[in-house]
């Protein structure tokens, strides 16, 4: 029976589980902790760390395949256990990125949210949001370029470039959610920052 529902349907139905089971903890743990919006609570710590696995997805799948074989076999066997699974799921969804961003903006970055505004978890989730669709033109501009010169030392000298580049500022961006600090990437921070502050 499985086997006749589209693949999109499925990805549709895992992303309003995950929304549904998110929204109801954060309605019944973030009043728990407190009333105050300034103050950042566990449940934005944890509700933060989340939408980065958007871009941290796109840049793997633009960028990682490519260059992580290369790189040496324990590196690889722990990708291979951890995040591979996951990056495989992601390709064989394409609709699922599109989804989850889409629900990300509805329920987070719009003036008129269904969610209570949290300023901590919507500047983090505009930044995943923004260093997705960072992560998604570099990778479409990359693929771009042609065959030869992808393949070639300078192609995979700018590609593995790329890779650091969007897991360095994915990971400062986690670990600071983690932290309750707000992470301050040049430019694009900025960017979030103006975006809050003109809704």
């Amino acid at each position: 029976m499985l086997n006749y529902i589209p693949s999109w349907i499925i990805s549709v139905i895992i992303v309003v589980i995950f929304g549904i089971l998110f929204y109801q903890i954060y309605f019944n743990v973030i009043y728990f902790y407190s009333h105050d919006k300034s103050q950042v609570t566990i449940v934005d710590k944890v509700g933060s760390i989340f939408p980065y696995g958007l871009p941290l997805f796109e840049g793997l799948q633009n960028f990682g395949q490519q260059i992580l074989p290369d790189y040496p076999f324990s590196l690889m066997a722990l990708y291979k256990k951890t995040l591979m699974p996951l990056v495989v799921f992601y390709v064989t969804h394409p609709a699922l990125a599109f989804i989850v961003f889409f629900v990300l903006y509805y329920l987070f970055v719009r003036t008129k949210s269904p969610i209570p505004n949290r300023p901590f978890i919507r500047f983090n989730v505009l930044q995943s949001i923004l260093l997705f669709l960072i992560n998604s033109l570099l990778g479409a501009t990359f693929r771009a370029l042609p065959i030869e010169f992808r393949v070639s030392i300078y192609g995979l000298m700018l590609c593995n470039t790329l890779f650091w580049f969007v897991l360095s500022t994915i990971l400062y961006s986690f670990i600071k959610a983690l932290q309750g600090k707000y992470a301050k990437i040049p430019v694009i921070s900025q960017a979030v920052r103006i975006q809050i502050d003109n809704q």
